[in-house]
């Protein structure tokens, strides 16, 4: 049994302290069973294992896939303590959420989103870097022209972003499966697409909670703007795409003329262990899983937002190199 520190664990137990001044801690815990009250505070029984809480150091608290009861009292100590309580499962874009009568943050980050979403140019900052960073890695598979990154580059709107990057996805699509000998494409019923499907929804899923964890609207985007759906889950996606090319790729190359439903399957399973990969990541000159790239996507846009850092730096892999790195407030969880 152990006690709730700053400490990150890499699988299960998640913890974040913002810099603000007299910030508290969020938790999240992972498939809770049972909830009791001890001399030395609130014992929470999760899936791999026991953790003791002070609930006077904590603002927000996530279960995610939770099963069993919670204690009434549990529950009249969390509004005492001025709680938001969350119960959030995979996939499930309205989760359950329980605010005290009265709720003080001290950081707000819902309406920097918002205001950052309604500033033309800040939204077309964000989306120009999200953009960027998918082009770099498409081009493992398709060399892009230095006139589009500089097109990309200058563009001010999210129309003129979006038109730029419908364009060079066209041709990347076609050299992707080119180099599969497929015959396939993107935009038809197949299971080449099936299976990149496939992946995005399991990335989907790992986004949201990160997005709702940290207090974002996941309805409030900078690239893609509809408001009714999760399209802010949409825009932190691409940097990370190729991972499910990747997957995708590999699984198909290697066992040719198989069904659609194995080809999801394996990969799937070709996709957990890309994410379960150690890299490197220049901007925090960090070695941590892939997986937590999606967190730390999450938490690069809501250091952006607070202005506790100038730019949006988004973590990436890549290799070590000298120099000094970008100034960032944040640090990616699971560092190796």
């Amino acid at each position: 049994m152990t006690r709730l520190s700053k400490e990150q664990h890499p699988d299960f137990i998640w913890t974040w302290k913002s810099n603000a001044r007299g910030s508290r801690s969020s938790i999240w815990f992972p498939y809770v069973s049972e909830i009791n009250k001890t001399k030395k505070g609130w014992i929470v029984c999760y899936n791999g294992g026991e953790l003791i809480i002070d609930l006077g150091k904590i603002d927000f608290i996530m279960f995610y896939g939770a099963s069993g009861t919670l204690p009434l009292e549990f529950l009249d100590e969390l509004s005492k303590n001025k709680i938001i309580f969350m119960i959030h499962r995979r996939n499930l874009i309205k989760p359950y959420m329980f605010y005290p009568a009265t709720v003080g943050d001290q950081v707000d980050v819902l309406s920097s989103q918002i205001i950052y979403r309604n500033n033309e140019i800040k939204k077309a900052y964000i989306a120009r870097l999200l953009i960027k960073e998918r082009f770099n890695k498409m081009e493992e598979y398709y060399s892009i022209s230095s006139t589009t990154y500089y097109e990309l580059g200058k563009s001010r709107t999210v129309q003129k972003i979006r038109s730029i990057e419908a364009a060079t996805t066209k041709l990347f699509w076609d050299k992707w499966f080119s180099n599969l000998n497929s015959s396939m494409h993107r935009r038809t019923d197949n299971p080449l697409s099936a299976a990149l499907d496939a992946g995005s929804k399991f990335i989907y899923g790992i986004l949201l909670r990160w997005i709702l964890f940290h207090k974002l609207s996941p309805c409030h985007a900078y690239l893609h703007e509809p408001t009714d759906y999760p399209s802010l889950v949409y825009d932190l996606i691409e940097p990370y795409r190729y991972m499910i090319e990747d997957a995708v790729s590999i699984s198909y190359m290697s066992e040719k003329n198989i069904d659609e439903k194995k080809l999801v399957a394996k990969s799937l399973e070709e996709l957990k262990r890309i994410l379960n990969e150690v890299v490197y990541v220049p901007a925090s000159r960090q070695m941590v899983k892939r997986k937590n790239l999606l967190h730390g996507i999450v938490l690069a846009l809501r250091a952006y937002l607070l202005g506790e850092t100038k730019r949006f730096v988004i973590p990436v892999e890549g290799k070590k190199k000298g120099g000094r790195p970008p100034k960032i407030s944040y640090r990616l969880p699971g560092e190796r």
